[in-house]
C-alpha cells in the first residue's frame, strides 16, 4: 500500500518540475535563439574591432570614468577584452536578468494570479515541494541560456577568429549564471511573499537597476565607493572573471543571496494564506 501511495507522489513531483519547463519551452527556445544571435553578432564584428583596436581604445580613453568602469579592464585587441566590454559588462547581464526575474515572478505569483495555483496545490504535494521544483526549473533554464552563450562562442567564434581563453570565458559565464540565479530567486521570494506578479518583477528589477548604477558609479565617486559591496554586480564582475577567473568569495556571496532568497520564499509560501 505504501508503495502504491508513494508512486503517484513521486510522479507528481517530477511533473511539477517538468511541467514548468514544458510551459516555458517556446519562450525558452526564443530566448536561446536571442542569446545565440547576440553571440553571432559580436563574433561577426570581432575581426573589424580587432583590426582597429588602437582606435577603439583611444575612443574609450575619452569616455567618462563610469563608462570605463562599466567595461572593466578592456583591451579591444584581445578576445577576452572584447567579450568583456560587449557581452559581459552590459547586454549579457541585462538579458539574463530579464529572463530570470520574469521566470521567478511566474513561478508562484504568476500562477496564483492566473488561477492555476489552486489546481496545482490540490494534488497531494506540499507547498515547499512545489516551490523547490519551480526553483530547480529556474536554475536549469538559466543555466541552459548561459550554456548556449558558451556553446555559441566556442562553436561559432572560431569562424571569425574569436577564440577566448576557455578557462576565463567559462569563469565569466559562471559568474553571469550566479548573478541571474540570485535575482531570479529573489523574484520568487517576492512573489511567494506577496502573491503579486508585478511586485515580483518590479522590486528585483528596481534593485537590479539601482545596484547596477551603484557598481558602475562607485569607483568614480568617492562617497559611493564604500557602498559598492552592496551591489551583486560588484561580486559578479570584480575582479573581471574573464581575465582573472572565479573569485570564490564573490561566488559565495552570490550563492548566499540565492540561498537566503530561497529560504524566504519557502517560509513565505508555506505560511501565507493563498485564499486571502
Amino acid at each position: 500500500m505504501a508503495r502504491e501511495l508513494s508512486m503517484p507522489r513521486t510522479a507528481t513531483l517530477r511533473t511539477v518540475f517538468a511541467k514548468t519547463l514544458r510551459d516555458q519551452r517556446k519562450a525558452l527556445a526564443w530566448w536561446t535563439l536571442g542569446f545565440v544571435g547576440t553571440v553571432f553578432m559580436y563574433a561577426a564584428f570581432w575581426p573589424n574591432v580587432r583590426d582597429n583596436a588602437a582606435t577603439f581604445t583611444q575612443y574609450l580613453e575619452d569616455f567618462p570614468d563610469f563608462i570605463r568602469n562599466l567595461m572593466g579592464e578592456v583591451d579591444f585587441g584581445t578576445p577576452e577584452g572584447y567579450l568583456q566590454s560587449e557581452l559581459f559588462s552590459f547586454l549579457g547581464p541585462i538579458l539574463l536578468l530579464v529572463y530570470a526575474i520574469g521566470a521567478g515572478a511566474r513561478a508562484t505569483a504568476g500562477e496564483e494570479e492566473a488561477g492555476s495555483l489552486d489546481l496545482l496545490l490540490s494534488v497531494p504535494i506540499r507547498r515547499r515541494r512545489v516551490l523547490l521544483d519551480k526553483f530547480w526549473a529556474l536554475l536549469v533554464a538559466s543555466l541552459w541560456l548561459v550554456l548556449s552563450v558558451w556553446l555559441a562562442t566556442v562553436l561559432l567564434g572560431p569562424a571569425f577568429e574569436l577564440r577566448p581563453d576557455l578557462e576565463g570565458f567559462t569563469a565569466a559565464c559562471l559568474m553571469l549564471f550566479l548573478l541571474g540565479l540570485a535575482f531570479g530567486t529573489a523574484s520568487m521570494a517576492v512573489g511567494a511573499w506577496t502573491g503579486s506578479k508585478s511586485l515580483a518583477v518590479g522590486v528585483p528589477g528596481g534593485v537590479a537597476l539601482l545596484t547596477f548604477i551603484l557598481s558602475t558609479l562607485a569607483p568614480s565617486v568617492d562617497w559611493l565607493e564604500p557602498y559598492r559591496v552592496l551591489s551583486p554586480f560588484y561580486y559578479a564582475s570584480d575582479p573581471v572573471p574573464i581575465l582573472h577567473g572565479v573569485d570564490v568569495a564573490h561566488a559565495g556571496v552570490l550563492l548566499g543571496i540565492t540561498v537566503v532568497a530561497l529560504l524566504v520564499a519557502l517560509i513565505a509560501f508555506e505560511r501565507r494564506d493563498l485564499a486571502a
